[in-house]
């Protein structure tokens, strides 16, 4: 098992978990490409098992302050604890003394897990932020 940055050639898998994992993605194709070539502030992690993408992290980083803006598993790797372990190995590769914020549907109780697992901190709930209209959790870890 590996986290490591994301490359061009790894476009179509990150698209193919993007696009079976969320049932109203936010993800296109072309936003994805412009994170993977340097288009953007944001970049792209990947997970990786006996070689096969089984899930990525997209994170926008600034000074000390880290967000991660999206998680995925490959469907067939869930509830396996892969993503327990992904988030993990992404946090410990995070310099000390930063700030991580991310956002979590209030409904997506597995993911809560994971995070509170992790020490992560509820902060508050923001109203109908997702494209289906859910509520979000925004949660923070100070490493």
């Amino acid at each position: 098992m590996g986290l490591r940055k994301g490359i061009n050639s790894d476009l179509e898998y990150i698209f193919d978990i993007e696009t079976k994992v969320y049932d109203k993605p936010y993800w296109n194709k072309k936003m994805l490409n412009e994170v993977l070539s340097g288009k953007t502030e944001n970049r792209i992690w990947i997970y990786e098992l006996n070689k096969i993408i089984i899930g990525f992290i997209i994170d926008l980083r600034y000074a000390n302050e880290v967000n991660i803006l999206n998680i995925a598993i490959r469907k067939s790797f869930q509830n396996k604890g892969h993503g327990t372990k992904m988030v993990y190995n992404y946090l410990k590769s995070l310099p000390k003394k930063c700030i991580v914020l991310l956002e979590v549907k209030k409904n997506n109780y597995k993911a809560l897990k994971i995070y509170s697992k992790l020490n992560f901190q509820k902060l508050y709930i923001r109203k109908a932020y997702y494209n289906d209209g859910a509520d979000a959790v925004n949660m923070r870890l100070i490493k």
